[in-house]
């Protein structure tokens, strides 16, 4: 089993190196605890519009909305007036009940969560590139306030609440592999993000979804497999997976489990040329470095990989310090 070693060590053991920081829900655990947003949407069980999150087995309002559009299509064609207009309302309260879920998970203003910019920022400029797994929007709000690095929208323009579209040419040093909660895409498949005009990001995001009737781009599905479906389906989401797997970087894993639900990302990463992997392990104990080398070895035999990996504690990062 690898050694276990501390934050500063293994920037030592990098020096010189391009390093790649890949983030998962641990990074935003201080601020957000949240399994995901339908737990948080207030949608009661035992109503119908839970047990179709539970039929279509998704944590996705967009899918669930896809669905009740389509009833009521078809309801209308066979007459039924009252029971389309019925099902046409359910999909609104979906809708408000995303907004709900964004509102409860965030605060209105970046300012009110009291984020600690100097060390977030300070460690995030270690490295050259970030990908992140989670869709809330802590590491935009850092992001937007120390300007630490570049995200792919800086040939864009602004178009009333929105910035864009996303463009591969554009610098870029972000990749949302999940998407996120400031990221829209419209008709013809162009990413924009939400910015904020005087009330703030999450005021964009939930006028956009109750008003607009849009939905931000995020992968809620729960398997590797169904993540990695949703993934392809999306060109920005791709072209963000296709700059993990090209990353010849050092990785280092920080807030992330590896577990089998996201598997696409470690094949990606153990299938590139990263020169080796250091995952952060949130209070280390030989049981759980155990399991951790366990999953990571049969991630880099089963893609066939040469690249090393080695633990660090994750504490001793102080990202929030």
């Amino acid at each position: 089993m690898p050694d276990l070693i501390d934050f500063e060590e293994a920037l030592k053991r990098t020096d010189g190196e391009d390093r790649a920081l890949l983030i998962g829900n641990g990074f935003s655990a201080e601020y957000f605890s949240y399994r995901n947003l339908l737990d948080k949407s207030g949608l009661g069980s035992g109503t119908p519009i839970r047990d179709l999150f539970d039929i279509l087995n998704t944590v996705d309002f967009e899918a669930v909305v896809r669905s009740l559009e389509g009833a009521v299509l078809v309801e209308r064609a066979y007459g039924h007036g009252a029971h389309a207009d019925e099902i046409e309302a359910d999909a609104q309260k979906v809708r408000e009940a995303l907004v709900a879920a964004v509102n409860s998970t965030h605060p209105a203003h970046r300012e009110d969560l009291g984020l600690k910019y100097l060390s977030s920022s300070a460690f995030l400029s270690h490295f050259q590139t970030v990908f992140s797994l989670n869709y809330d929007l802590l590491l935009y709000w850092v992001n937007l306030e120390k300007s630490v690095l570049k995200d792919g929208f800086g040939l864009g323009t602004t178009e009333g609440a929105f910035h864009g579209p996303f463009k591969e040419s554009a610098h870029c040093h972000i990749y949302s592999l999940h998407g996120g909660l400031h990221l829209f895409e419209d008709k013809i498949g162009d990413v924009y993000k939400a910015i904020d005009r005087g009330s703030g990001v999450i005021a964009t995001i939930t006028d956009a979804i109750g008003k607009g009737r849009r939905f931000p781009l995020y992968v809620a599905e729960g398997s590797s497999a169904q993540k990695m479906r949703r993934i392809n389906s999306v060109a920005y989401l791709r072209h963000c997976y296709d700059m993990l797997v090209l990353n010849p970087a050092t990785v280092f894993v920080y807030g992330h489990s590896a577990d089998e639900n996201d598997a696409h990302i470690y094949r990606a990463i153990f299938g590139s040329s990263a020169k080796k992997v250091y995952f952060g392990v949130y209070k280390p104990n030989g049981e759980k470095l155990k399991e951790l080398d366990g999953l990571l070895a049969k991630y880099q035999r089963t893609s066939g990989s040469s690249t090393g990996y080695a633990f660090f504690d994750s504490e001793s990062a102080q990202i929030w310090a």
